[in-house]
């Protein structure tokens, strides 16, 4: 599989993400998944497994920021089957409306036969390249 098409296949998943199309955003993901969230995210930092887990974790998100969309300003190859993702979110408070935007941060996505196996989401940039062992 090319680093044009893993990165293709995490960028659609993403942007069906942001049209609130989970099931269309799972479409090439392997059914199990684990997606890990790392305690720079949140200091109750899991992992959510399988499609069912994934879809959990984006509806809390949802439940808090409302319309929320990704941006993802980077996303490279960065070992064999393995694309790092440098990505923005943005939406409104889900209770206030008011306009909400992140940082950056990394997501380490794994493949294993053009399939998503594994999604490490990270608070920031460094704790991604640095899990990757990358140099900034």
């Amino acid at each position: 599989m090319s680093q044009e098409n893993l990165e293709t296949i995490f960028r659609d998943a993403m942007e069906a993400y942001s049209r609130g199309d989970y099931d269309g955003a799972v479409v090439n993901f392997d059914p199990a998944i684990e997606w890990s969230v790392h305690e720079s995210v949140a200091p109750d930092a899991t992992t959510y497994h399988g499609h069912e887990g994934v879809k959990r974790f984006w509806e809390t998100w949802a439940e808090a920021i409302s319309g929320m969309e990704l941006e993802i300003e980077e996303c490279r190859l960065v070992g064999q089957d393995q694309v790092l993702a440098i990505t923005r979110a943005h939406g409104l408070g889900a209770g206030s409306g008011a306009p909400v935007a992140s940082g950056r941060f990394g997501q380490v996505v794994d493949f294993r036969d053009g399939r998503v196996v594994r999604v490490r989401l990270y608070g920031g940039v460094g704790p991604a390249r640095e899990a990757l062992g990358l140099r900034e």
